[in-house]
C-alpha cells in the first residue's frame, strides 16, 4: 500500500544551470510539493466526505428500491452518484471513468451504474481490511464497461456475477466503500540506449467495494487500522441519542392554592412528577464519561446531590425549582452542542488513509439523520465556527457540576440586579442562590471567560467581581439592553418591609415595574403561631440535610420611621422633664445600637444582613390582595426570580398575622391592585364585521374603555343609553383578523376580540340554458362566484325548493337544473349565502329569474308513432285477431297523415297473409298475423296540434278512430319515440292516450 503522509519530505534542492539531475533530486522535488499539497488538504481544509456519493438500488423496472423494507424485490443495479471526499492521506476522491485506449480518466460523472460484482482480494495489505494476515470478505462492484475491460485484460469471465444474485436482505446489510488502491508498478529494466521514459509507475485505482457491517466493526474500525476519527464522532451520535429530551414542567397557579403547603406542593410536583431528575442523572453522567468531566461531590453520587439540592422542604423551595431550570437549560445547551463537534485539528493520518465509507447500500440521507458507517466531513478549525464548541461544552459541563456544588440557602439584604429575560443562561446575572466564587464565575459564561472577563458577570454577590463601579453598582449605568431585573433578598422577610425596600430601590434607580403583595389566607393569631412554629421546625430539619449552610440566618431591619419616633420620644422626655429617666436611657441605648448598625450598612452592605426601610409617605398604604382574587381576574403568573421590565412583581405571604414572604411571581405588564380593580368582558371573543354591536360587562361601570390593535388605538366603541358597546363594523379594514385588546381606565384587561372580514365576493346568475337537443323543457342556470375563493363554502336556496351546500369550487361556478312545464313561464328567486373559514357569511338575494319551459311544439316535431298488433307480445286487453282494423290517428282531434299517399290510415288488417300497402310486420316478427304501422309527425302537423291544445298544460291527446264501418277496439300496441328514446311503450286504454311528448308523463 503506497501511503504518502506516513513520512513526508521536508526539503528539496534548487537546480543550477547545466546541472545533471539525479532521480533522487527530481523525486525529492516532486515528493516535497505533493506532501505539501496533501497536508494543505487535510490540515487546512479537512477530511471525510465533502458531498454526494449517495447509493441507490434499482429493480428491473427501473424503480428505486429503498434501503430497508420489501425483501421480495430483485436488485438489477447499484448506482453511486457523483461526489467528493478527502482521505486522511490527502487523496482527493471523485467518481472516475476510464477513457478508452488511454491512461487518463474522466471525473465528476453524474453517476456510475454497477451491474456486476466479484470477490475482491487486496494484494497490497491495506491495514483496515486485515486482522493479522486475514482479509475481511469484500465484494467489488463492476460496471458493464469495466467488466469488458477486465475480461480483455485477462480476468476470468466466470468470476463476474450479476448483482441480482445477491439477496436483497443481505445487500441491505452491506456497507459501500470507496477504496483508492495505491501502488507502484515495478520498473522494467532499461535495455535501450534511451532510458528517459522509464521509471516506476505510480497507480491510484478507485475500487467500489461492499463489506458486511460486522466485518467493518471488526476489521476496518477496530483492528489493525483503527479509525479514531469515525469512532469518536460516532460516539457523539450515540451520546446524543442517550441524552433524553428534558424540559421542566411549569408551575401553574389555580384558585385552590390557598395555603403554604399547597403552594410548596405545586413546586414539589413540578420537580418530582416526571422522570426529570433520573433523566438528568442518566444524561449528564453519559456526558461526564465521554468528556472526562469531574463529578467529585465528596462522596455522594450525582443522583444523591440532585435529590438533596432539589428537595423543596426548606423555605427557599422556589429557588430549588430555579436551580432545576438552570440545570436543565445547561443540559440542553450541552445536548445542542454534541452534534456540532466536527472540527478536527490535525486529523489522525491512519484513520482512513485510502478509503471512505458511504454507509449502508441504498441508505436514505435525510437531513438531520445520522447514517451509520458513513464518514462525515471533519473540518479543519480554520474553516468552521464549530471549533470552539468542545470548549463550550466542557465549560457548560463544569457549570452543571458547579451549580450543584455552589447552591446555597441564603438570606441577606434586598438587591436588584439587571439581567436578561430570553437569553442563554450564561448571559444572565448569577442568581444569589449560588456562591459566586472564582470557579463559578469561570464556568458561567463562555465568552466572558474566553476573553478573561469572568469577573465582569453580574451577580448579587459582588466580593469576587471586578471592582469597576459599573459592575459593583450596575443600576447606576446604562441598562438599555437589559429587559429583566433580578429582585433578591426578600424571602422570609415581612412583606411590608420587603415591599418598602424594593420600592425604595425602584425609586432610587428609576426602574419601570410595580410591586404588590398577595395573601394566601386569613389566619387567627393562634393559628399563625402554630403554623409558624411548624414551619420553623420543618425549615430547620430540611436545612440540616443540605451541605451548604444558611448565611445570615435573619435580616435585621432598621426603620427610619422607628428611629424618628425614638428621637421624638427622647426630645419629648427632655422637654417635658419626665422623671422616668430609666425609660429615656433605654430609648437612647436602642437608638445608639441601631445607629451603629447603620454604620455597618455603610461599609459592609453586601455582608451586613441589615435592611434599611426609609420613611416614605407614599408607601404608608401597601398594595395587597388575595391570590385567589387576582387569579379570578388575571392569568399568567410566573416565577422568574425577579420581574420583567415594565412588569409587576408579586410577593406572596401566608396572612396578615404570618406575613413572611414565601414566594414571588410576576406578570409581564404593569397591573392594577385590588384598591382600584378593573374588569371587562365580552359575550364572545370573535365577530364578523357585519354583526350587530355587543355590550361590555365592565367594572367600574363608568370606566373609560379603549381598544387597541398592535398598541395603536382604534375607534370601535359606542355608547347607547349609558351602556358601552363594541361595534365590529367600525373596525378599520386593515385591522380585520387581528387581535384587539382593551384597557379600562388605562389598565390592560384580559378580554381580547377579533373581528373577521366578510367574504369579498360577488354572485351573478347566468342566462337559462336549455339542452343541446330540445327534448325536455328543463333549463340549467349557472351562478358565478367571483373573488378570492380559497376556503369558502356556499349554501344555495335556488327558489324551486332545492337547497344545496358545499365548498365553493375553484372555478367559482355552481349550477341548478330547473324543472319546467313545456311552454309555461315560471319565476324563481334564488338566495345564495357565501361563508369563509372564520364563520362570516354574506347573503346574496338575487333578482328573480323568469324561465319558459321548452314548447311542446319542439317535442312533437319528429315524434315517431308506432301502432301494431303483435303476436308475440299478444293483443292488448280486449283485443283479438285484426281482420277488421283500419283506423285514423288523431292528435288533439287533428288527423295525422296524408290521404293522398294513404299514410292517414293505420292499417292493422291481417285478414290476408300478405302485407298490405303501408304495412310491415311487427317488431321482431317476419311472418304471421302481426302488423305494424309507423308514422313521424311533420312540422306543420305539430303546429296544428299545439294550436288545438287546450288547456296548454303540455299534454297531447292521441286517439284511434275507426276508418271503416266497424272496427275492433283494444288491438293497438303503441310506441312513442323522441330522438330514438322511447317515451311510451304499452296499450292505451280504449285506443286513447294523453301524454306529455317532452317528458313521457301519462295524464291520469
Amino acid at each position: 500500500m503506497n501511503t504518502k503522509l506516513d513520512n513526508i519530505t521536508t526539503q528539496y534542492r534548487k537546480f543550477n544551470v547545466n546541472q545533471a539531475l539525479t532521480e533522487g533530486q527530481l523525486n525529492e522535488f516532486i515528493d516535497y510539493f505533493e506532501d505539501q499539497d496533501r497536508l494543505s488538504r487535510t490540515q487546512l481544509n479537512g477530511v471525510g466526505l465533502v458531498c454526494g456519493f449517495e447509493t441507490e438500488m434499482f429493480s428491473d423496472s427501473g424503480q428505486i428500491i429503498p434501503g430497508v423494507g420489501n425483501q421480495q424485490q430483485e436488485v438489477r443495479s447499484i448506482v453511486i452518484k457523483k461526489g467528493a471526499g478527502v482521505t486522511t492521506d490527502g487523496d482527493l476522491i471523485t467518481l472516475r471513468r476510464k477513457i478508452v485506449d488511454a491512461k487518463e480518466v474522466t471525473i465528476n460523472t453524474a453517476s456510475e451504474t454497477y451491474t456486476y460484482y466479484r470477490q475482491y482480494t487486496d494484494t497490497y495489505k491495506y491495514p483496515h481490511f486485515y486482522s493479522g494476515d486475514v482479509q475481511m470478505p469484500l465484494l467489488q462492484l463492476v460496471s458493464d464497461a469495466e467488466r469488458l475491460d477486465m475480461i480483455a485484460a485477462g480476468v476470468v469471465a466466470s468470476s463476474f456475477h450479476p448483482v441480482s444474485e445477491i439477496n436483497l436482505e443481505d445487500l441491505q446489510k452491506k456497507i459501500a466503500i470507496l477504496y483508492l488502491e495505491s501502488y507502484s508498478n515495478e520498473e522494467s529494466p532499461c535495455e535501450d540506449a534511451d532510458c528517459d521514459n522509464n521509471g516506476a509507475e505510480q497507480v491510484s485505482d478507485l475500487k467500489v467495494l461492499l463489506a458486511n457491517r460486522s466485518d467493518m466493526d471488526f476489521y476496518a474500525l477496530n483492528s489493525n487500522g483503527y479509525d479514531s476519527i469515525y469512532q469518536r464522532y460516532n460516539s457523539y451520535e450515540a451520546l446524543y441519542n442517550t441524552m433524553k429530551n428534558v424540559e421542566v414542567p411549569r408551575v401553574i397557579l389555580k384558585r385552590d392554592v390557598t395555603t403554604e403547603l399547597a403552594l410548596r406542593t405545586k413546586f414539589q410536583n413540578a420537580i418530582q412528577s416526571t422522570s426529570i431528575i433520573s433523566d438528568l442523572d442518566h444524561g449528564f453522567s453519559a456526558v461526564a464519561n465521554s468528556f472526562n468531566v469531574s463529578m467529585d461531590f465528596g462522596g455522594p453520587t450525582l443522583r444523591n446531590m440532585l435529590d438533596t439540592v432539589l428537595n423543596t422542604g426548606s423555605y427557599d423551595f422556589q429557588y430549588r425549582y430555579d436551580l432545576l431550570k438552570d440545570l436543565v437549560d445547561t443540559y440542553n445547551e450541552i445536548k445542542g452542542l454534541v452534534l456540532h463537534l466536527t472540527a478536527e485539528c490535525c486529523p489522525d493520518i491512519t484513520a482512513f488513509q485510502k478509503h471512505l465509507m458511504l454507509g449502508p447500500v441504498g441508505a436514505l440521507l435525510n437531513l438531520g439523520d445520522n447514517t451509520p458507517y458513513r464518514h462525515q466531513f471533519y473540518n479543519s478549525p480554520i474553516n468552521t465556527n464549530e471549533d470552539e464548541n468542545k470548549d463550550k461544552l466542557n465549560l457548560l459541563a463544569k457549570r452543571f457540576v458547579r451549580m450543584i456544588k455552589n447552591f446555597q440557602s441564603f438570606k441577606g439584604p434586598i438587591t436588584i440586579t439587571p439581567s436578561f429575560m430570553n437569553t442563554p443562561l450564561g448571559e444572565k446575572a448569577l442568581p444569589f442562590y449560588y456562591v459566586a466564587d472564582q470557579s463559578m464565575l469561570e464556568s458561567w459564561d463562555y465568552e466572558k471567560t474566553r476573553n478573561q472577563k469572568e469577573t465582569y458577570n453580574l451577580s448579587y454577590h459582588k466580593a469576587n467581581l471586578a471592582t469597576d463601579t459599573f459592575i459593583q453598582n450596575p443600576l447606576a449605568y446604562n441598562i438599555d439592553k437589559n429587559d429583566f431585573y433580578r429582585v433578591e433578598g426578600f424571602l422570609d422577610m415581612p412583606y411590608k418591609i420587603a415591599m418598602k425596600n424594593i420600592n425604595d430601590l425602584k425609586e432610587q434607580y428609576g426602574l419601570a415595574f410595580n410591586v404588590s403583595g398577595l395573601s394566601l389566607e386569613r389566619a387567627t393569631a393562634t393559628a399563625t403561631a402554630t403554623s409558624t412554629a411548624t414551619a420553623t421546625a420543618t425549615a430547620t430539619a430540611a436545612t440540616a440535610a443540605i451541605t451548604t449552610p444558611i448565611q445570615a440566618a435573619a435580616a435585621t431591619t432598621i426603620s427610619i420611621k422607628d428611629l424618628r419616633a425614638k428621637l421624638i420620644s427622647i426630645s419629648s422626655d427632655i422637654t417635658n422633664q419626665v422623671s422616668n429617666t430609666q425609660r429615656a436611657l433605654q430609648t437612647i441605648s436602642g437608638l445608639d445600637k441601631e445607629l451603629k448598625l447603620l454604620n455597618t450598612v455603610d461599609f459592609k452592605a453586601t455582608e451586613s444582613g441589615v435592611s434599611v426601610v426609609k420613611q416614605n409617605p407614599k408607601e404608608d398604604k401597601v398594595a395587597t390582595e388575595f391570590l385567589s382574587d387576582l387569579l379570578d381576574l388575571k392569568s399568567g403568573l410566573e416565577h422568574y426570580g425577579g420581574v420583567p421590565e415594565g412588569g409587576t412583581l408579586y410577593l406572596v405571604y401566608k396572612s396578615e398575622e404570618d406575613d413572611a414572604v414565601l414566594a414571588d411571581f410576576a406578570l409581564p405588564y404593569l397591573c392594577c391592585s385590588k384598591k382600584d380593580p378593573v374588569f371587562l368582558a365580552l359575550p364572545v371573543s370573535k365577530l364578523c364585521q357585519s354583526d350587530a354591536p355587543v355590550p361590555f360587562t365592565m367594572i367600574p361601570l363608568d370606566g373609560d374603555i379603549k381598544a387597541f390593535v398592535g398598541g395603536k388605538e382604534i375607534t370601535a366603541i359606542t355608547q347607547t343609553a349609558g351602556q358601552s358597546f363594541f361595534n365590529p363594523s367600525m373596525v378599520p379594514t386593515q385591522n380585520l383578523g387581528q387581535p384587539i385588546s382593551f384597557t379600562v381606565n388605562e389598565d390592560p384587561v384580559e378580554a381580547v376580540m377579533t373581528v373577521h372580514a366578510l367574504p369579498n365576493v360577488t354572485v351573478t346568475a347566468g342566462e337559462p340554458i336549455h339542452g343541446e337537443v330540445p327534448d325536455h323543457p328543463d333549463a340549467t342556470v349557472v351562478f358565478t362566484i367571483t373573488g378570492p375563493l380559497t376556503g369558502l363554502t356556499y349554501s344555495a336556496n335556488y327558489g324551486d325548493g332545492q337547497i344545496r351546500s358545499g365548498d365553493v369550487p375553484s372555478t367559482g361556478k355552481i349550477s341548478n337544473i330547473y324543472k319546467l312545464v313545456p311552454g309555461q313561464k315560471d319565476t324563481f328567486t334564488p338566495v345564495i349565502t357565501i361563508s369563509n373559514p372564520n364563520g362570516c357569511s354574506k347573503k346574496f338575494n338575487l333578482s328573480p329569474i323568469e324561465i319558459v319551459g321548452q314548447t311542446t311544439l319542439k317535442c312533437l316535431t319528429g315524434l315517431e308513432i308506432t301502432i301494431q298488433y303483435h303476436d308475440t307480445k299478444g293483443p292488448c286487453p280486449g283485443g283479438h285477431a285484426c281482420n277488421s282494423a283500419r283506423f285514423k290517428l288523431l292528435a288533439n282531434s287533428i288527423p295525422l297523415g296524408n290521404a293522398t299517399t294513404g299514410t292517414n290510415i293505420v292499417n292493422l288488417n291481417n285478414s290476408s297473409a300478405a302485407l298490405q300497402a303501408g304495412q310491415a310486420y311487427a317488431e321482431g316478427e317476419t311472418s304471421g298475423r302481426s302488423r305494424r304501422w309507423t308514422y313521424t309527425i311533420l312540422p306543420d302537423e305539430a303546429q296544428a296540434i299545439v294550436a288545438a291544445n287546450q288547456p296548454n298544460d303540455g299534454f297531447i291527446s292521441f286517439s284511434l278512430v275507426c276508418a271503416d264501418s266497424s272496427c275492433h277496439t283494444g288491438v293497438a300496441w303503441t310506441t312513442l319515440k323522441l330522438g330514438g328514446a322511447v317515451l311510451y311503450n304499452g296499450c292505451p286504454k280504449n285506443n286513447f292516450l294523453t301524454i306529455n311528448p317532452c317528458t313521457g308523463e301519462i295524464k291520469k
